[in-house]
């Protein structure tokens, strides 16, 4: 699991509660990765459009589009629940 998930808590079970309560949110975080997969769809669209380059500013929208396209991934990663590991039954190892 992504561990930005769980870092705040220091103590094993309120780990586990915490992590179980994100896995169990995994349909609500799908959609939330649909919407942002749509987000990301928008800002290409424009970057495609020839009039965006007719724009003196040309350069500044797209720095600007590079930090929302960089944003909208990393949330990406950490709501996609289907590239991290759920969490164990037991850790008997610590």
């Amino acid at each position: 699991m992504y561990i930005g998930w769980t870092k705040h808590l220091s103590e094993e079970k309120e780990i586990q509660a915490f992590q179980n309560q994100v896995w169990s949110s995994k349909r609500v975080l799908e959609r939330l990765k649909d919407l942002i997969e749509l987000e990301e769809k928008a800002v290409d669209d424009t970057e495609r459009d020839p009039k965006a380059y007719d724009n003196p500013a040309w350069a500044y929208k797209q720095a600007f589009k590079n930090g929302v396209r960089k944003g909208l991934s990393v949330i990406k990663q950490m709501v996609d629940l289907d590239r991290q590991q759920p969490p164990k039954e037991k850790d008997n190892d610590r």
